[in-house]
């Protein structure tokens, strides 16, 4: 017996949209404002301070770091943020740096979502929630957000 190309928590999971909009924009030589594909280079500032980073002879930043983010990084984010939540965050335990929204996402699918758990999406939603939400064993359970009277303004919608 053959054996399967992917896991089975894949299956009902379609291709990425992104994906397609990428090859659309290559086709087409379009500006593509989706997925962070800037045209021009970083600025100055940036680029020395990525080289002064990277050739400090005592810097802690030429080895892997924690897990979780770089220490000095989620204690200044501790600080920042404990005051907007209104509470203190404990920078080791509450807070987690990820390598961007899609991989925090994933994580937090994978890590509060059980098998059969419903999980509500509302509508419009961004593309990932449905999938990872399949991944991760959950069902989803859709929840229409609609203008009320025509208004366009955020202010003015509810729950359908």
């Amino acid at each position: 017996m053959a054996k399967r190309i992917q896991a089975r928590r894949l299956e009902g999971v379609d291709k990425n949209i992104w994906v397609e909009f990428v090859s659309l924009a290559a086709q087409y030589k379009t500006v593509n404002l989706g997925q962070g594909f800037p045209d021009f280079s970083p600025p100055s500032y940036a680029t020395e301070a990525f080289s002064k980073a990277i050739t400090d002879e005592h810097s802690l930043l030429n080895q892997y770091t924690r897990a979780f983010g770089h220490p000095p990084l989620v204690k200044a984010l501790a600080q920042m943020f404990g005051p907007l939540f209104g509470q203190e965050l404990n920078p080791l335990t509450n807070v987690l740096v990820s390598v961007g929204a899609y991989g925090a996402l994933f994580c937090a699918f994978q890590a509060l979502v059980d098998e059969g758990d419903e999980v509500i999406i509302i509508e419009p939603f961004f593309d990932c929630y449905e999938p990872m939400t399949l991944m991760a064993g959950g069902q989803c359970v859709y929840v229409p957000l609609r203008p009320v009277s025509g208004s366009i303004f955020l202010n003015f919608w509810s729950f359908s």
